[in-house]
């Protein structure tokens, strides 16, 4: 008798042939060193997936506790939901705990292992516990039908765990280039693991950000011994946050035809792979964003409205922008729609409590919850008139030409609507699907494409029009999207994710270096100057360059600034003297001119190079990448 396990509709044969097809295109494309690709790929994917599972356990353990202080009836949900819910319940939840320890001095590797083992052992309890009802066996055999399409997104998902070892911010050569990780994503925890706790930094501006993606970066720092150790397991750790946000908009759909398509397209969006392997935050802000919004428009008691209002709050805790779309427009629409009031006061209270540490913490450190945010409103810490003002213009305007009504509907074009990283088909296919709805008077659909209104708006005037900054429309559409189950769309959502996925496949393989230089532990010579052929002990001030976290230099003998900590405020002193400010004079100094150069054509009273030569101990250097 045949094993149903294998049978050809099987989810147990669907899964082996996507593995087969992913496994094959990674060594393809690893072959010249396909030893240590296939060591790295099993090494670090065993602490990925023990990350995964270990929020996944804690996050089930907290679902559970939300079940039992609401006995009301509850939402039918799938297994997908089941995992998809836990899973980012755990990642909120432990960047959160992280963030706790860490600002007490007390996170360590001990508590690290300790927090994932919690986890584990839940999950652990749940199989012995429902071993009855659970059959590995029966999971496996489960007929697939429309889940067959993933298999086309086989191939892109190999490109992106390739991807995905690269050192960190050599990809992609243009937006987005990577130039945040290296100066801030990634060199803020290290700076935290080196110090043992996490401080102001008042040379990074970027510390005071929410940091709820980045607690995870700290953690990998502790779960691999360092921060080089732990920098592949941080950038798949962000591969893994975007395949479940893309999961969760399938799980959200309970499993049917057009949320199989959905979550694919999520998947299919250029946007989506290019970001996925760079230690970036929108892996967060995708998952906590899809979950926020499915559990709120299906939200039917207490217990769903607390669990979207959880989800709100972690995104917050990734990116300031989620605040007004998440705190404000959401719920206004479903208070409009479904006349949930009470409901959404329990949701956005929630929300603003699992937001609070962050505003809380910083209080302390600046005296304004939300800086560097609002400075000319909330206070500006230890900022002078000139760094708020230089900060204002880089981070809550658009460039010249973008300014205006017309200049934001021409960065709406060319960053939008034109732009190839949103694959062309899936914007188009957002609107039609809203259109559709209106028309079948489907409230959801209504919502999501109001949402999407919302949040094109927060895009235009709230932000800086960078086209990554629009990334939250891409779940929102094909969430959309998969409102509409009618047959004829449901055979133009196949073709367009045929379409979407050959582009972005081909694409972003393209956009890799030919000869692609992975799981590479040692950065020397990335940076300006080579580490290796420094005087030992040698202290170092670097003028210009922020990509601090290339300098294999324990940080106590490296110093920097980022171009926003710069002040500039004395038109007598050149920016080499505004530069080297609090720095040992003692040290070493390398001078990045091709960095100042850029800075002073972009950045509000950052002054040119002056034509008088550098001090005589400075090393000047032109970054050679």
């Amino acid at each position: 008798m045949p094993n149903p396990i294998l049978r050809r509709d099987s989810r147990g044969t669907l899964l082996i042939a996507a593995a087969i097809i992913a496994l094959t295109t990674y060594l393809a494309m690893t072959w010249q060193v396909r030893q240590l690709a296939i060591l790295s790929l099993i090494d670090e994917g065993i602490f990925t997936i023990g990350w995964l599972a270990g929020a996944t356990g804690i996050g089930f353990a907290i679902l559970t506790v939300v079940d039992r202080l609401d006995k009301s009836e509850r939402n039918e949900r799938s297994p997908t939901l089941v995992f998809v819910t836990s899973a980012g319940l755990g990642i909120g939840a432990i960047s959160l705990i992280v963030l706790g320890l860490g600002l007490a001095g007390w996170f360590n590797r001990a508590w690290a292992i300790g927090i994932l083992a919690t986890g584990w052992a839940v999950l652990v309890a749940l199989i012995l516990i429902r071993q009855n009802d659970f059959r590995a066996g029966d999971w496996f055999a489960k007929s697939m039908t429309w889940q067959w399409l993933w298999i086309i997104l086989s191939p892109l998902a190999a490109i992106t765990i390739v991807a995905a070892f690269i050192p960190p911010g050599l990809l992609w050569g243009d937006e987005p280039n990577g130039y945040d990780v290296t100066e801030y994503h990634l060199q803020v925890p290290r700076e935290w693991y080196e110090l043992g706790k996490i401080v102001p930094l008042q040379h990074n501006v970027f510390s005071y950000m929410p940091f709820n993606v980045e607690m995870h970066y700290f953690l990998a720092m502790h779960l691999r011994g360092g921060p080089w150790e732990g920098m592949y397991l941080a950038q798949l750790m962000h591969v893994a946050m975007c395949a479940v946000a893309a999961v969760a908009v399938y799980g959200l759909a309970e499993g049917k035809a057009t949320g199989a398509i959905a979550g694919g397209l999520v998947v299919a969006t250029p946007w989506t792979g290019l970001l996925a392997p760079v230690a970036y935050v929108e892996g967060g802000e995708l998952l906590f964003g899809v979950l926020a919004i499915g559990w709120l428009l299906r939200a039917k008691s207490r217990r769903d409205f607390l669990i979207a209002g959880a989800f709100a709050g972690f995104a917050a805790g990734v990116k300031l922008p989620m605040v007004p779309l998440l705190f404000v427009g959401l719920p206004i629409i479903v208070v409009i729609l479904r006349r949930s009031f009470a409901g959404c006061i329990l949701y956005v209270v929630t929300a603003a409590l699992l937001f609070s540490p962050w505003l809380i913490r910083n209080w302390f450190w600046a005296h304004n919850p939300v800086f560097p945010e609002l400075m000319n409103w909330l206070g500006h810490a230890h900022f002078t008139p000139v760094q708020v003002e230089r900060w204002h213009l880089a981070n809550e305007l658009p460039d010249l030409r973008h300014r205006g009504v017309v200049g934001r509907l021409q960065a709406m074009r060319e960053q939008v609507l034109s732009d190839w990283r949103y694959g062309w088909f899936l914007l188009p296919m957002g609107f039609i699907a809203w259109l559709i709805g209106i028309a079948k008077e489907k409230s959801s659909a209504i919502a999501l494409g109001i949402l999407l209104l919302f949040q094109l708006a927060i895009w235009l005037f709230l932000s800086h029009v960078q086209s990554r900054f629009m990334v939250m429309a891409i779940p929102i559409c094909a969430m959309l999207i998969g409102q509409i189950t009618d047959w004829r769309w449901l055979a133009v959502q196949t073709l367009s994710l045929i379409a979407m996925c050959g582009i972005s496949t081909t694409l972003i393989f393209m956009k890799l270096p030919r000869a692609p230089v992975i799981c590479v532990a040692n950065l020397d010579g990335l940076g300006a100057m080579s580490v290796a052929d420094l005087p030992a002990g040698a202290n170092v001030d670097l003028v210009g360059d922020a990509q601090i976290f290339w300098y294999q230099i324990p940080m106590d003998r490296l110093h920097y600034k980022t171009v926003f900590d710069v002040d500039t405020s004395d038109p007598a002193k050149s920016i080499i003297d505004d530069w080297l400010k609090g720095m040992p004079r003692d040290a070493l100094m390398f001078i990045d001119r091709n960095s100042l150069r850029r800075f002073a054509a972009t950045y509000w009273q950052i002054p040119p190079l002056p034509p008088a030569p550098p001090p005589k101990d400075a090393i000047v250097a032109d970054l050679r990448r």
